[in-house]
């Protein structure tokens, strides 16, 4: 179905490939997996498929490329829109229309069905991807699961044989991404659609795929079966990786296959010692805070504490309220109940310049604060913000997501280094709160360990860091509470080692494994101390 032929790819003012010769095929109803570290060229590998590199992004390609048997080297994107279908790492950002059934049906206006076949495939897909009781629907009023599925049912409502997704769960939570993720096996393997999927969260896909694509940093791309890929890979789940540092061989790709291994083994453990708040040192007190959006409420009046040296994990599915409470908290969003106070002030009551004193937010489109040309004109403005020395926050910058071309634009970045970026401009600031919304979406293993090592050094400084996040994995690594939101009410504030324990809905999967007290993260399987 998909056949690469000494294909090469090199954006323009770059001095290497970012795709070097690739010599590669998938089969029709194929199910892989792209991986590779932040910013290796995963995107760039998928557009290559459907045109958009080089004709969109830029650059030059050289190759061939075969889809379904035919040269589609030069191809225009549109040429291929019968053939392969996109869907992106926002796909809310790309809709066009308003309600479900017109967004379903604008692709195939385009491609020119006609109405008796287009409301006829419109059935169809619906009836297949869930959405028959949401045609109606606005798409602004979905979930992100619901989101998702629409673009899915966009992009292969006229019969297109190939399906290419870019980060597709990165903002979903457990459930909806297991959803999701069921769905694209049963296009694959019933329906036999070539599905390629880019992910960073390996742990959701590793037990579903056909195959395992590594995109590499020297712009080299390999491919294997799932049990072979990660020998040698370090950027893997924590499971994966547990395995690997204990050498435990063939390889486990999940809890089931690991567990004889573990319960042969001899491996001291280090528990975590549960969290005690100082409640004399509380930086931030919430204090009934309340959202309402059109008469329903998003967050029901809600009040905890936060103290300082503190990292507060704020769970929840999509829709729970997350992103709500960290806007009225940060004070520009929405209240319609309570207060949020830091050191006895309420941001909502300062100036915006006066508000970055006290704190800080990271959204979820971490992309909406870049606003300037080159990415080195955005790190000399945040140090000129920031009032610190030159280069501080490229550094902060290059630890997260590593050296980059400073002339590159920062539209041009991929989503996981767009965050890095962010984080490093708010990181910079110096303020006493910073709120984090979904910050490891687009980040590879690597690059959350660098964050998780950042969010340690702001704690050990004295601030408070509240994380809003559907990736446990991380909580695990940074947190030493969890706030849990259940459609907009606050229904448990734990120590992340109870939160995150064997047994529970939030279990990870070491606590899945090992099921000892205090044990959730590989630190604590493999000593790390925590202090």
């Amino acid at each position: 179905m998909i056949t690469f032929s000494d294909f090469s790819f090199q954006y323009s003012k770059t001095d290497s490939p970012v795709l070097r010769r690739l010599n590669l095929n998938y089969s029709p109803g194929e199910f892989s997996l792209i991986c590779g570290p932040t910013g290796s060229g995963k995107s760039t590998f998928l557009k290559t498929i459907n045109g958009l590199a080089p004709h969109f992004t830029g650059g030059t390609a050289r190759g061939r490329i075969l889809l379904a048997g035919q040269d589609v080297s030069g191809s225009l994107p549109h040429q291929l829109a019968e053939l392969v279908g996109y869907v992106n790492q926002q796909p809310e950002g790309s809709f066009v229309a308003d309600t479900v059934e017109d967004e379903l049906a604008y692709g195939l206006e385009q491609l020119g069905i006609a109405p008796a076949k287009m409301h006829e495939a419109i059935v169809a897909i619906a009836d297949s991807l869930g959405l028959a009781d949401l045609l109606t629907k606005p798409l602004g009023y979905l979930s992100g699961g619901q989101q998702q599925r629409v673009a899915i049912g966009a992009a292969i409502a006229a019969g297109q044989r190939i399906l290419v997704l870019d980060e597709p769960t990165s903002a979903l939570d457990s459930e909806a991404a297991e959803e999701l993720l069921r769905l694209l096996t049963q296009l694959a393997h019933e329906s036999r659609i070539t599905v390629l999927i880019a992910e960073h969260r390996i742990e959701r896909l590793i037990g579903l795929v056909d195959s395992v694509t590594m995109v590499h940093p020297d712009g080299s791309v390999t491919k294997s079966e799932p049990a072979k890929a990660f020998n040698d890979y370090r950027m893997v789940p924590p499971l994966v990786e547990l395995a690997q540092r204990l050498d435990w061989k063939p390889l486990p790709l999940d809890i089931e296959a690991a567990e004889s291994f573990w319960n042969s083994s001899r491996v001291a453990t280090n528990p975590r010692i549960p969290f005690r708040r100082d409640l004399t040192s509380t930086v931030l007190q919430v204090s009934d805070l309340g959202v309402n959006f059109g008469g329903e409420s998003a967050l029901h009046p809600s009040s905890f504490s936060v103290a300082e040296c503190e990292v507060l994990a704020i769970v929840g599915k999509n829709g729970s309220g997350k992103s709500s409470l960290l806007w009225a908290i940060q004070g520009s969003g929405m209240r319609t109940s309570g207060k949020s106070l830091i050191n006895g002030v309420d941001p909502a009551q300062l100036a915006a310049a006066d508000r970055f004193e006290q704190v800080c937010l990271v959204p979820q489109n971490a992309a909406d604060l870049l606003f300037l040309n080159s990415l080195a004109e955005e790190l000399e403005e945040s140090d000129r913000f920031a009032k610190v020395s030159a280069a501080t926050t490229a550094g902060l910058f290059a630890r997260l997501a590593g050296r980059l071309d400073p002339i590159r634009h920062p539209r041009d970045l991929s989503a996981g280094q767009q965050l890095a970026l962010v984080l490093a401009l708010q990181l910079v600031k110096g303020a006493r709160v910073l709120l984090l919304d979904e910050p490891t979406r687009g980040l590879d293993y690597e690059a959350k360990r660098q964050l998780a090592t950042q969010i340690a050094t702001l704690k050990s400084s004295g601030k408070a860091v509240l994380v809003a996040t559907h990736d446990l994995e991380f909580v695990s690594l940074v947190a030493d509470s969890v706030l849990e939101l259940v459609e907009g009410r606050v229904i448990s504030h734990l120590p992340v080692a109870e939160a995150l324990a064997s047994g529970t809905a939030l279990a990870t999967q070491i606590s899945s494994l090992v099921r000892q007290p205090g044990v959730i993260s590989i630190n604590d399987v493999l000593g790390v101390d925590h202090a």
